[in-house]
């Protein structure tokens, strides 16, 4: 009877500790983030409005880092800065690359890998990944529009 007792208590910590662990969408690595609507490829771009749409190509290239707390930071690969938001105050609010921790640049990465997914700024407190013409904003109206291809 002890060890019956014993045994349900380990598998309900573990089920406890599944549940307390963050799910990953995407794993570490190199990624094209698409747009699922145009097929064209996110992009940092200079400056406070930089982040937008344009043809997939080497600069478009971006690395995932998962980060312990379900969180990923989106690296540029090639310059190493952080997906962020922008300080520029217009709505909705931009995105840019800057030093990694400097503004608000954790995402979480929503739904299946294998379909579009959503991407959260924070865990979705501060609205979604989206675009507004060929700009890159965060909105709550934004949802599953992304595709993450897989480099390499």
């Amino acid at each position: 009877m002890r060890i019956r007792s014993i045994l349900s208590l380990a598998a309900s910590a573990v089920a406890v500790a599944a549940l307390a662990t963050p799910a990953q969408a995407a794993d570490d690595g190199a990624y094209f983030i698409r747009d699922a609507r145009t097929g064209a490829c996110l992009a940092g771009g200079e400056g406070p409005l930089g982040g937008r749409l344009e043809p997939c190509n080497p600069a478009t290239v971006w690395e995932i880092r998962n980060q312990d707390d379900g969180m990923a930071q989106i690296v540029e690969a090639r310059g190493g800065r952080c997906l962020a938001l922008s300080p520029v105050h217009i709505y909705p609010p931009p995105v840019w690359v800057d030093e990694c921790g400097r503004q608000p640049d954790r995402w979480t990465i929503r739904g299946p890998a294998d379909e579009p997914v959503a991407i959260a700024l924070g865990r979705g407190e501060w609205g979604y990944l989206t675009t507004q013409g060929y700009r890159a904003v965060v909105s709550q109206d934004g949802g599953p529009q992304w595709i993450l291809q897989r480099l390499g």
